[in-house]
């Protein structure tokens, strides 16, 4: 029987459960653990590009020094699906582990964010219910020995998809392509995001090969305690577990471990123009404050479109206007809301995905929250707007908010 069947038939039966989270998992099959390492991006892809550091190099590094000190120990094969300046789709990464027999793969990048101002490590899960348990054990050694190293625990997450899909469990697909390929393939997998490249608390962490070394040690310290491997001399590392199971540093400082909810969400008003300004009202539930919420919107050939709602101070329980500024050069069609993400101040998640007549949310790692949701906020796009008086009205609203100063926007003027 080849290692793949065996591990699907694990998943379908719940085995994997009583697996003892101390128990040797290097010796499940022909007592040798095969691991594919997979370097995020590669080629014409980048990935983060910040100070002079480029995302897929640092990657690239991470996962060559993983690899050589891994194989210092017993029983163990490490692969990695890129070994040099190469770009893999998401799916051939996948189909390079499996041809490999890997029974875990574990992806590994390095973050940036659109405010530049999240910062820490986090690890992303799969959304399907495989192995979950397992997964955010794995995941938790990972933040442990991050934390040690001093960077901020950002979270473990499993992200749904953002275009609806689901498998046939009723589970929602993964985001991140390599989860989802992985999960489908029948083998567990991990993303791992070391640190923010944006940002100056992390910025020691990629800015020389001492830093990057840091980071694959704690990565390697993670495998070795998880899997329970003995190095040459039959030692055994016991690894460091994240402060406390399930929580983000912020959550710890603020006494907070509740995903964001979101219970409703209606189209006010909007001319029907792109580029052009929307009102919303949402009602949300937070007892620490909402402060990011985006909608994804899809047209009949399945092409994206993304607005993001503006607010300036962060969003407790109750209902609110908000504006979200409509893209340009969006042809007149009927697009349709396909996806809600929502994040608090101590960095939780909701994902929320249209489903019938529902919208149905996934929060951190488990099922959240739904609500009835007809098409309320879904937009008609009948003509074409005036650039430069949307975006004019978009700045205007951020002015009115406090996000800009008028004066960073129209520094000539007096």
């Amino acid at each position: 029987m080849s290692r793949l069947r065996l591990v699907i038939i694990i998943m379908m039966t719940g085995l994997i459960e009583l697996v003892s989270p101390m128990q040797s998992r290097a010796s499940e099959i022909n007592g040798e653990l095969i691991l594919a390492l997979d370097p995020g991006h590669g080629g014409e892809e980048d990935g983060a590009n910040y100070y002079g550091e480029v995302e897929k190099d640092v990657n690239l590094k991470i996962a060559r020094y993983v690899k050589e000190r891994l194989e210092e120990y017993n029983n163990v094969k490490v692969v990695l699906t890129r070994d040099g300046d190469e770009q893999v789709s998401l799916k051939e990464r996948v189909d390079r582990a499996v041809q490999a027999g890997a029974d875990m793969f574990i992806s590994l990048h390095c973050n940036a964010s659109v405010s530049h101002k999240s910062h820490g490590a986090s690890v992303y899960i799969s959304t399907g219910e495989g192995r979950r348990k397992e997964l955010r054990e794995f995941a938790d050694y990972f933040l442990g020995e991050f934390e040690a190293i001093g960077l901020d625990n950002a979270g473990t997450f499993a992200r749904v998809t953002q275009m609806g899909g689901r498998r046939g469990d009723g589970s929602f697909d993964d985001y991140y392509g390599v989860l989802r390929h992985s999960y489908n393939n029948g083998i567990p997998s991990l993303l791992v995001e070391h640190c923010f490249m944006d940002s100056p608390m992390d910025w020691n962490y990629i800015r020389n090969d001492e830093g990057i070394h840091k980071l694959a040690v704690a990565d390697v310290n993670a495998i070795v305690a998880y899997y329970g491997l003995k190095d040459k001399n039959g030692d055994v590392y016991e690894g460091k577990h994240a402060r406390q199971y399930g929580a983000t540093t912020e959550a710890i400082k603020h006494n907070y471990y509740v995903s964001p909810k979101l219970n409703a969400i209606k189209l006010k008003e909007f001319d029907g123009t792109s580029p052009g300004m929307a009102t919303y009202e949402v009602e949300v539930e937070d007892g620490i404050g909402i402060n990011s919420i985006y909608l994804v919107y899809k047209n009949s050939q399945g092409n994206s479109y993304t607005v993001s709602l503006m607010f300036k101070d962060e969003l407790k329980t109750g209902t609110y206007e908000l504006k979200g500024y409509i893209p340009e050069d969006i042809d007149p069609q009927y697009l349709s809301l396909q996806y809600v993400g929502v994040y608090n101040r101590v960095g939780f998640d909701a994902g929320y995905n249209n489903y019938g007549q529902s919208m149905i949310g996934f929060g951190k790692c488990d099922w959240l929250n739904s609500f009835n949701y007809n098409g309320e906020a879904d937009i008609n796009i009948t003509g074409k707007g005036v650039l430069s008086g949307a975006y004019k009205k978009k700045l205007e609203e951020e002015i009115r908010l406090g996000i800009k100063s008028r004066q960073s926007i129209y520094p000539y003027r007096h």
